[in-house]
């Protein structure tokens, strides 16, 4: 099985996901879209098992981003029309998911939603939430942008600032707006890098680590659960 993990800055890794892609035995390839003339592989869709789309700074609204985002566009659309192929995306990856459902992508009209905080499983029998006891779990977030729901797809998890935080589209296309899949050395990062994150939540903290590892345990298992969903 083999996996592409698609990087739109550098910082923003599948950091826990890897973990999981490497217990399901995947081989990873990386393209690092950020990477200035940087072509994707060829059919990628008709290569790879799942691709997965992180996050980054970038806005899939944005006029002067439409040729910069038109190939992902493309590999998404045609990996959704290919028997057995999966598609996750995450944070910016799960906007470009939605656009090429049909949603419109914007800015959040609630501003930028950071930190860590709960967000509701909204269907506790669904098999992404296999192994998952309680109706609320942690996870962080850094966002402004938001979307509507894709037709035909179902809203998972949601917040009290957007309610889109995951959605699924015929169990072979998942949308993550929030991160489950950041590490604690990939918050030490962030908190250098995306300067809302101390600008809102301040100085990064033990508190912070207790934070994330507490998410942390519940992410290994959706994570695997979207790998194996079938």
């Amino acid at each position: 099985m083999r996996s592409l993990i698609i990087r739109f800055m550098d910082c923003e890794g599948p950091g826990i996901l890897e973990d999981s892609l490497r217990k399901a035995n995947y081989k990873i390839t990386y393209h690092d879209a950020y990477k200035k003339g940087l072509q994707l592989v060829p059919e990628s869709q008709q290569i790879f098992d799942i691709i997965i789309l992180m996050g980054g700074p970038k806005s899939v609204y944005d006029p002067k981003e439409q040729e910069f985002f038109k190939p992902y566009l493309n590999l998404v659309e045609n990996s959704l029309a290919i028997s057995g192929k999966k598609v996750l995306g995450i944070c910016l990856g799960s906007q470009i998911l939605a656009k090429v459902l049909g949603s419109t992508v914007e800015k959040g009209d609630k501003g930028l939603e950071v930190g860590f905080s709960k967000v509701s499983i909204l269907n506790s029998a669904h098999p992404i939430f296999q192994g998952i006891t309680t109706s609320h779990i942690s996870t962080f977030h850094l966002h402004g942008d938001t979307f509507n729901l894709p037709s035909g797809a179902e809203r998972l998890l949601s917040s009290e600032k957007y309610e889109n935080q995951m959605f699924s589209y015929e169990n072979k296309g998942f949308g993550i707006q929030c991160h489950f899949e950041v590490t604690y050395p990939m918050l030490e990062v962030w908190w250098n890098v995306h300067k809302e994150i101390p600008a809102t939540l301040g100085k990064i903290s033990n508190e912070i680590k207790m934070k994330q590892k507490e998410m942390e345990a519940n992410a290994r298992i959706l994570f695997n659960n979207i790998i194996k969903a079938n």
